[in-house]
């Protein structure tokens, strides 16, 4: 996730390169990142901590405290501290930080891989309106980003987090419907892939409602209507309502 947004921000010249210092573990990747974007690399958490104005945390949960601990004394006043940690909240990181730093919370989603995020960003206790705008002007670039309270991250997660798995799953079994229908596996994909693609463009574009739009193809005994019945028989509202409810539950416990 840290290289696909890296890559945004720098195509969108939000970043410059030459501003750029990145740091991590595995010296082959850094060496690949730097020949790939033109950025200067360290393996030296502390070196690029303190020499940063703005730092993108973007470590896997586990090993956030180490790093952080470690480089304690290097963070600098007036740092901002952009995280994209699961989980991970502006409270704790700057305690771990060991000071009144500003942090500013940031879920991102997959499809940042292709610059279409949806990017949730929450403020902690220290971070003004500068910085939110700092962070929502980065993950703009990589799609579309909205700020929400932190206690609402774990609702935003469970919607936009994990979302694009609900959506790749309705994808998953319209092609096999499809297929199992007689129409060619790959034509079945293209089918189904497109329908989507055009049906978001369509909501995207007109700015109606979904039911608006899901009525306009529904006619009154035609086969969109008897499809869409199938589904409330087997309560497909209820079953995303409780998919929603699991995920910001597990979001919970793991915190």
């Amino acid at each position: 996730m840290g290289e696909a947004l890296l890559g945004g921000f720098l195509g969108a010249g939000v970043v410059e390169a030459s501003n750029v210092v990145l740091s991590d573990v595995d010296v082959g990747r850094l060496e690949a990142l730097r020949d790939r974007f033109n950025v200067e690399i360290t393996q030296s958490n502390n070196e690029a901590i303190a020499r940063g104005d703005i730092i993108l945390l973007a470590v896997k949960p586990q090993q956030m405290s180490e790093v952080l601990a470690e480089a304690k004394e290097s963070f600098r006043e007036g740092s901002l501290v952009i995280s994209i940690v699961a989980g991970a909240k502006t409270e704790k990181i700057a305690s771990l930080a060991g000071k009144d730093i500003p942090v500013i919370r940031v879920m991102p989603n997959t499809p940042a891989l292709a610059g279409k995020a949806m990017s949730v960003v929450s403020r902690g206790a220290y971070a003004g309106d500068e910085d939110v705008s700092i962070a929502l002007e980065l993950f703009s670039s990589v799609g579309e980003a909205v700020e929400l309270p932190e206690d609402l991250q774990n609702e935003a997660t469970a919607v936009s987090g994990s979302g694009p798995a609900y959506f790749f799953l309705m994808i998953e079994s319209l092609i096999r419907a499809a297929s199992d229908a007689g129409i060619d596996a790959e034509v079945a994909k293209k089918l189904v892939v497109q329908t989507m693609a055009g049906s978001l463009a369509l909501l995207q574009s007109t700015g109606a409602e979904p039911g608006e739009l899901r009525e306009a193809v529904t006619s009154p005994g035609g086969t969109t209507e008897a499809a869409l019945k199938v589904f409330e028989e087997f309560g497909f509202d209820t079953m995303i309502q409780g998919a929603i409810g699991a995920a910001i539950k597990r979001a919970q416990d793991l915190a």
